[in-house]
């Protein structure tokens, strides 16, 4: 796997990058495609909460039933990024088409207690004006759609690209335009990557970060990573990582991701963690020294810089700090960073 496919996965959770989403089409003709503006969401019945979208919030449309196994190990996964958006006004509306069994549906629901508590409801044509036309046949099938309406992905809840465009949804860093005239410079950025030519690599990615450096941070930090594991140039590498610091300095999300991926970079990388301390101290400031985003993300840094009380102390202080919807995901982090410690000791 390339060190620019690995970085999507680096990325994972935290922001999204400068992909744009594909269908996966079961059919010929296609109606409704990523691009396109959102139909309406219309319901028979509301198992489970109640909620309404349209301009100006993002949401995901999920297709899922209860005798559906994929849909099953999807539901965690869905509430969880459900959980870590809805405060921003990001919503979900599970929709299952189980009409004749509207009591097995309020039970599974129910039983799923804290495992599913986004809004889910019977479908009253909405499989027809979103999944007939987009040519899916096949559940689960998610539906992201940004602030505008708009259609950003369609496929597999459990996709990398999910992720990774639905946290590009949220924070806005979503332009489906500028995507478009991205896309020709990045294939051109991937040939180059693929024969070593890192100076015509660096012309195609600095073309798309000029075209918006805040949608394109992800490409911004492809040339990061391209610096550090590919060239592993240490100089252009700390030089492009000052210039990130820079760039990005009031953008919380963009100073998040740089902290995150340079204390996790490969061994085998140009390593900086005195960036990453620069960018996790720059989001303490920003945000407080109580969000637990920025302790947990300083405490990440600690961690790989070998300091693993200092990592405790303040991932104990984000488990406090953060809303109770997340304070497993930040437990389980924690007992990472104490089972580490703990075994450090016995040595």
């Amino acid at each position: 796997m390339r060190f620019s496919q690995r970085l999507t996965k680096t990325l994972g959770r935290l922001l999204g990058g400068a992909l744009v989403a594909s269908i996966t089409s079961a059919a010929s003709a296609v109606d409704l495609k990523v691009g396109d503006k959102a139909p309406a969401v219309d319901v028979k019945e509301w198992i489970q909460g109640e909620t309404s979208v349209g301009e100006g919030k993002p949401y995901v449309v999920e297709f899922w039933a209860t005798w559906c196994g994929p849909c099953k190990k999807a539901i965690p996964h869905i509430n969880e990024l459900y959980n870590k958006y809805k405060d921003s006004g990001f919503t979900v509306i599970g929709i299952t088409d189980e009409e004749k069994e509207i009591s097995k549906v309020k039970n599974f629901v129910r039983q799923q207690g804290d495992r599913m508590t986004y809004p889910v409801a019977i479908d009253d044509g909405a499989k027809n004006a979103w999944m007939q036309a987009a040519g899916q046949k096949g559940i689960p099938c998610s539906f992201i759609v940004d602030a505008k309406n708009t259609i950003a992905f369609i496929g597999h809840p459990m996709d990398d690209q999910f992720d990774d465009i639905l946290a590009q949804v949220v924070a806005g860093r979503y332009n489906p335009k500028l995507q478009k005239q991205a896309r020709p410079k990045l294939a051109a950025a991937d040939r180059a990557e693929k024969v070593a030519n890192w100076a015509d690599a660096y012309r195609h990615l600095d073309e798309v970060i000029g075209l918006d450096s805040t949608v394109f941070l992800s490409v911004a930090l492809r040339k990061y990573r391209m610096l550090a594991c590919g060239e592993k140039n240490a100089d252009a590498t700390e030089a492009w990582g000052e210039n990130l610091l820079k760039t990005y300095s009031d953008d919380a999300g963009a100073l998040e991701a740089i902290a995150r991926l340079t204390a996790n970079e490969p061994t085998e990388c140009v390593r900086d963690l005195k960036l990453a301390r620069k960018a996790a101290d720059r989001l303490l400031s920003l945000q407080g020294p109580s969000n637990p985003d920025a302790l947990a993300t300083s405490a990440m840094v600690d961690y790989a810089a070998g300091d693993k009380d200092k990592a405790i102390r303040q991932q104990m202080q984000a488990w406090m700090a953060v809303k109770p919807d997340l304070k497993d995901t930040y437990k389980r982090q924690l007992d990472v960073y104490r089972g580490q410690a703990g075994r450090g000791k016995r040595r």
